[in-house]
């Protein structure tokens, strides 16, 4: 009887570190880039000068949403199933002004990154439209409220990054808050295997049999 071949490490995803390093650093490198360019152009373009408004006595400056609250984001695990990639998240939302804020409204998808396709439909911009997850009527002064939830991805809908013969998976956490102040908090997160806050993020196996994955770690674009 023959020995037992030994097994390769192409049949488990651990055993491959070139992953992180060939899949996600040259992604994250192509779509920072990518940003940067595409948030100078944003930014050269000619602002129409408009008459100064001159405050009334005893009111109070507008803060800029972005200013007055803090964003904390928490992945808690993802499940991929045959049909669907679902992220089970939780948001944390923290005050940081001595005024109370009201009417926040929390916008989260999951999309796929990809370095073919279009930087709007990758990233949070203004101009980004998301499907509302959370309102929070009232947020009291340096005070904070935490949120919990799940986002889902349509596999069928998902970017395919091949490495060599394995099909990977890089989601993409957008987020998009609303509420009183100028402008809109926007944020989005590279989703990936690796320990929170560990600084290294490794995308999903979808050659793989339906599983979930925990821990999860994230890394901003920013």
């Amino acid at each position: 009887m023959p020995p037992a071949q030994p097994a390769t490490s192409d049949d488990n995803g651990e055993d491959l570190p070139w992953l992180p390093i060939g899949g996600i650093v040259a992604l994250l490198t192509l779509l920072g880039a990518g940003f940067v360019i595409w948030n100078r152009r944003r930014e050269a373009v000619v602002p129409e000068i408009e008459r100064p408004l001159v405050a009334e006595a005893g009111s109070v400056d507008v803060v800029p949403l972005a200013d007055a609250l803090s964003v904390r984001i928490e992945n808690e695990k993802l499940i991929r199933s045959a049909a669907f990639a679902t992220l089970k998240y939780r948001l944390t939302l923290i005050n940081r002004t001595n005024a109370s804020l009201a009417d926040v409204v929390i916008g989260i998808d999951l999309v796929s990154a990809h370095s073919g396709a279009p930087m709007e439909q990758q990233i949070a911009t203004n101009g980004t439209v998301l499907e509302k997850r959370h309102e929070v009527p009232r947020i009291s002064p340096r005070q904070s409220v935490t949120l919990t939830g799940q986002v889902q991805l349509p596999l069928a809908q998902a970017h395919v990054i091949r490495q060599g013969r394995h099909p990977l998976l890089v989601p993409l956490m957008r987020v998009r808050i609303d509420g009183p102040g100028e402008g809109a908090v926007l944020k989005t997160f590279v989703v990936g295997q690796g320990m929170p806050d560990g600084g290294r993020v490794q995308p999903f196996r979808l050659d793989e049999g339906p599983r979930s994955y925990e821990p999860i770690a994230q890394r901003e674009l920013a």
